[in-house]
């Protein structure tokens, strides 16, 4: 696929780092994600809901969300992700990994399923340190470090349940490796596009993914199921542009940090909303994701200090 084009790329500074704003960004993101997630566990296990519908929707309602916005500003490119290798790349690795996630919810449960696809902040970590160049020093290590024993302790993967889950915890994982790819890519694309044109290209190749195989279940709906599809489908659009966003600001491991704490919040509304316990090792797990992710994030602040003052 060439990358030549009749449009050329919008010219935008290289990404600079800003915690504050970044921040605020995966706050937003950690949010809008928690509910969608949630809504999916909802719509697979109690509405019978087929996944690759409320990919379907998901997908269709984020294009419609990045063109009503951006579209008047001119921001939006839609051309680009068929013309630009790049923007393909995210698109089609975006498309596959939501289908990987979708598509275990409901056999593995919403809390491990996003557990096992959260490994994708460690490997995005080091895949950065090679491709991007980014500094993976002790500090950053150490956290993932702490973080990944946490998410173990949280799942309780054991050989047992590895035996009877085996192929949907391999989609999981699959799906981690290839959310871990956009990340990469997209740190790359924010140097030369914008947020609306990056979410574009994922929803419009993961609707092509996800159409044929919906358009069979869309008779079956009622107005409750509809009103919940979109309900979590806007939720998932204003999660990705905040993901976007905040890694525009943030390093891949940083925002990999906040992005980690996602299983947390997401067992947490398992407890409010669908009666979910946890053991005592499942809680010393989610204590440990937030102490891995803190550590992460505390170890930039102090390396950006230490260059503001010339030590």
């Amino acid at each position: 696929m060439g990358t030549a084009s009749s449009d050329p790329p919008p010219h935008h500074p290289a990404p600079r780092i800003d915690l504050r704003r970044g921040t605020l960004w995966m706050l937003l993101s950690l949010g809008c994600f928690t509910a969608n997630s949630l809504l999916i566990k909802h719509l697979s296990t109690d509405r019978h809901i087929d996944p690759w519908l409320t990919m379907s929707f998901r997908c269709g309602i984020g294009l419609l969300m990045i063109a009503i916005v951006f579209g008047p500003s001119g921001a939006l490119n839609v051309r680009r992700s068929f013309l630009s290798w790049l923007l393909a790349s995210r698109g089609v690795l975006g498309a596959l990994g939501t289908a990987a996630y979708y598509t275990s919810v409901g056999p593995l449960g919403a809390g491990k399923a996003t557990l096992i696809g959260n490994t994708w902040c460690v490997w995005a970590a080091i895949m950065a340190a090679f491709v991007l160049h980014e500094r993976l020093g002790l500090m950053k290590v150490l956290g993932i470090v702490i973080a990944i024993v946490g998410l173990g302790l949280l799942t309780d993967i054991s050989p047992e349940s590895l035996a009877h889950d085996g192929k949907w915890v391999a989609v999981a994982l699959a799906g981690a490796i290839l959310a871990a790819l956009v990340v990469v890519v997209i740190r790359q694309l924010t140097k030369t596009e914008t947020t609306a044109t990056i979410f574009a290209s994922q929803c419009m190749y993961g609707l092509l993914l996800a159409l044929p195989f919906a358009a069979r279940h869309v008779i079956h709906l009622t107005a409750i199921d509809v009103t919940l599809l979109l309900v979590a489908a806007m939720c998932a659009g204003v999660g990705q542009i905040g993901m976007t966003e905040g890694f525009r600001y943030l390093t891949v491991a940083a925002g990999g940090a906040f992005q980690i704490t996602l299983p947390l919040f997401i067992s947490t509304g398992g407890v409010l909303f669908f009666g979910e316990r946890f053991s005592l090792v499942q809680a010393l797990g989610g204590a440990l994701i937030l102490a891995g992710s803190f550590q992460t994030v505390a170890g930039i602040r102090w390396r950006r200090a230490s260059v503001a003052t010339g030590n």
